[in-house]
């Protein structure tokens, strides 16, 4: 995994680091070393420079990825940039006709063929270039700047004052970044759209289990809906910030924007669009007959249901819910079947022994599963489920 790649809730240790970088190279002297040793102290010191920039120039350092919180957000803030558009237009005086106010030269159409040129990790190699070469070039005279300081101050107290100035700096530039990163934040506007995936093993292998199974009704159902699974695309509904906001136009988000798109997201379905519908499902419309239920294969009991959703002959969506339970399966038993006529109504008992009163039909839900947070890394393996098969 790249660096700039890391998880968000471990930025906090590569700002410490770069912090303690900033600090202790500003404790280091020319004095330290001996004269003929001081080139390479030079170069090293330009390295740790260049090092550094780069280091600080990372959405590892910078906070999340995507524009929404960072360095753009920091110096927008400070000096309003970007709170218009910008236009271009150049002279070239000696093409210039009476009626020309521009040469053809396109600045926006040159910039979007050179995209890679204003790409932020092309600018932060550039910047850490940069920084590295002024390291060297004015490593002599900043030396002479701090000898300086440290001949009018108490041995030891000019090393310590510009350390904690160097790393001082580092931090607080990082808690600033951070600041205005969440005002920047808690201002966006959330949109919502789907967002294909590769579906998780443990999910297709959960699907593959359903699909093993035999069909009650139609073989040939059966094989129409393992096709459509095998050449499909898997999409989920996800939020993301204005800083992704294209209009129309799909984005494609590298691995950290992926998993933030779908981290803390309650995900109970997911969208299925198959790629080849050769045969179409029959009925065109219906819950798969076989589903997979987790913890228990009882359908007296409640549990999280894992099914199938087929809609206008097409394998449409996989849903995870709560398996809900119709107690009518208890109460009209065979003797009760035996005795009835039309017009005979059977009252359900709640079980309440005050007499609190009766119901026609009892829905029994699970108050867990809408308050657990389901994402795709938690949903049932093979091995959780127990396979209910409807029809027979």
């Amino acid at each position: 995994m790249r660096l700039p790649d890391i998880p968000q809730r471990h930025h906090r240790i590569v700002r410490t680091a770069a912090t303690l970088a900033a600090t202790s190279l500003a404790l280091v002297r020319r004095r330290d070393v001996s004269a003929d040793d001081q080139r390479y102290l030079r170069l090293g010191t330009a390295l740790a420079t260049g090092g550094l920039t780069w280091l600080t120039g990372t959405t590892a350092f910078l906070g999340k990825v995507g524009g929404s919180s960072g360095i753009d957000d920091f110096v927008d803030y400070f000096t309003g940039r970007g709170t218009g558009p910008v236009r271009y237009s150049t002279e070239a005086a000696a093409d210039l006709s009476a009626g020309q106010l521009e040469s053809d030269f396109d600045p926006e159409a040159w910039w979007e063929e050179n995209a890679d040129l204003k790409s932020p990790s092309f600018l932060n190699a550039a910047a850490a270039v940069a920084a590295g070469a002024a390291g060297w070039a004015l490593w002599p005279v900043s030396e002479n700047l701090v000898e300086a300081v440290d001949h009018r101050l108490p041995t030891g107290v000019g090393r310590g004052l510009t350390a904690l100035i160097s790393g001082g700096l580092v931090a607080l530039t990082a808690a600033a970044i951070e600041t205005v990163g969440s005002w920047a934040d808690a201002g966006e506007e959330t949109h919502w759209a789907p967002v294909e995936i590769e579906l998780p093993a443990h999910i297709r292998e959960s699907v593959d289990l359903l699909l093993s199974q035999p069909h009650p009704n139609s073989p040939e159902t059966a094989e129409a809906v393992r096709e459509q699974f095998v050449s499909a695309q898997f999409f989920v509904w996800v939020a993301y910030p204005d800083s992704l906001h294209s209009g129309d136009e799909p984005v494609l988000l590298d691995s950290q924007q992926l998993a933030q798109a779908l981290e803390g997201d309650d995900i109970v379905s997911i969208d299925v669009r198959p790629r080849d519908v050769s045969s179409s499902i029959v009925p065109a419309m219906h819950t798969y007959p076989v589903t997979g239920i987790v913890g228990t294969s009882d359908r007296s009991e409640d549990g999280v249901e894992l099914s199938l959703e087929i809609v206008d002959g097409r394998l449409n969506r996989i849903d995870l819910g709560e398996q809900t339970v119709d107690t009518d399966a208890d109460m009209l038993t065979a003797a009760a079947l035996r005795d009835s006529v039309p017009g005979t109504l059977h009252p359900e008992k709640t079980g309440d022994e005050d007499g609190a009163g009766y119901w026609s039909s009892l829905e029994i839900t699970d108050g867990a599963f809408d308050e657990q947070v389901h994402t795709l890394e938690t949903w049932p393996r093979p091995e959780e489920l127990s396979i209910r098969v409807d029809g027979q």
